[in-house]
């Protein structure tokens, strides 16, 4: 596709993880003389905006996704109805968005309603599949799924092909024509810098899983030794933290947001990550290669199955967020490997040039 046309690049915010893999995405078209539009919600945005301070931040509307129960099932049938009409309103704020601003290309990073007809689209997804146990309901939520990535031109897969990839049966069962692997996508590098910090904390994702996670951290680390950490929120939103807690751990920092620069350095400069079995979060650590604790979101197979997959490995340590005990993870953690590692041959550039000139040739 030509240089100097107008690209809208709208993550979803379900956590920020998939705002951060777009970040190379972006970077790509700001590179190629693009004109980039960004848009998104809630701390995605913030993010955006402390990333790209000198392009357009769009506010859509957010899904409101939360993960109150710890069944898949129970969280799927309580928010199927938000999320359709969510769905709707974000199709038509786009729709707005790209006729104000002269859109030419959407790229959508799991927003299933920024398809736009007239517009070349392209949706970034890896979750593709659901693996639940029952085949006729797996067949249900894969056929509802495949019925919106329909409506996008391409579909990329931020993965790589062949037996020895990330993402497992969550991406390479998927059956659909329009599917691209475009590499891992990572904002970071791996760093040979000193060591730091003897934790990181990195929380992410939907509430009030969040909060819960962050408040069985802080109830555990009086049993934890270290001489300096530090819990990166993932949140400008989140409760306030109770301030005679934060006073018994004088070497815990506390950050909200930080940029990608900033994170990369820490991340490498950590001994050991706490985080969560977040796809992009596992993208980063596929770069960085640092030892890591792995906690799946309670309810969200996706994390469950990539820790568990990991975990089978002998890749990294994963624990149930209510089984989380710091006295027993800790020592279990060091008999891992935590060498998550793939060897590209491709670059970015070298997988998006021929699929963007395909979009052009079928306009």
């Amino acid at each position: 596709m030509a240089t100097n046309q107008t690209v809208l690049i709208c993550p979803q915010h379900w956590g920020l993880g998939h705002v951060t893999r777009t970040i190379p995405v972006i970077q790509y078209f700001i590179n190629n003389n693009y004109k980039v539009i960004l848009a998104c919600s809630g701390a995605g945005s913030e993010l955006l905006r402390m990333e790209f301070p000198e392009h357009k931040v769009l506010e859509l509307p957010d899904y409101g996704i939360r993960y109150p129960f710890k069944s898949m099932y129970l969280n799927i049938g309580y928010q199927m109805v938000q999320m359709h009409w969510a769905i709707v309103r974000e199709h038509l704020v786009i729709k707005k968005i790209c006729k104000r601003e002269h859109i030419d290309l959407i790229v959508s990073d799991a927003r299933l309603g920024a398809f736009q007809f007239g517009i070349p689209s392209v949706i970034i997804a890896h979750h593709l599949h659901f693996s639940l146990g029952y085949k006729f309901i797996e067949w249900c939520c894969d056929t509802w799924m495949k019925f919106f990535y329909d409506r996008f031109d391409q579909l990329w897969i931020p993965d790589v092909e062949g037996p020895v990839n990330l993402s497992g049966e969550l991406a390479h069962l998927y059956r659909g024509k329009n599917k691209h692997f475009v590499g891992l996508l990572s904002r970071f590098k791996k760093l040979e810098i000193e060591k730091l910090y003897d934790l990181v904390f990195m929380l992410s994702g939907p509430e009030p899983q969040r909060t819960l996670l962050e408040e069985r951290i802080l109830n555990q680390l009086e049993h934890v030794d270290f001489q300096k950490a530090i819990l990166i929120r993932g949140t400008n939103e989140g409760p306030e933290i109770n301030k005679q807690l934060l006073n018994k751990f004088p070497n815990l920092s506390i950050r909200s947001l930080v940029s990608g620069s900033e994170l990369n350095k820490i991340m490498c400069a950590s001994k050991l990550l706490v985080c969560r079995s977040g796809y992009s979060t596992l993208l980063d650590l596929s770069v960085i290669q640092s030892r890591a604790i792995l906690i799946p979101t309670p309810g969200q197979p996706e994390q469950e199955y990539l820790s568990l997959e990991l975990m089978n490995k002998k890749l990294y340590y994963s624990v149930q967020q209510d089984a989380l005990n710091f006295e027993v993870d800790l020592k279990q953690a060091e008999k891992y490997t935590c060498s998550l590692h793939f060897e590209e041959v491709l670059t970015l550039e070298e997988r998006i040039k021929p699929l963007l000139k395909k979009l052009e040739s079928n306009r």
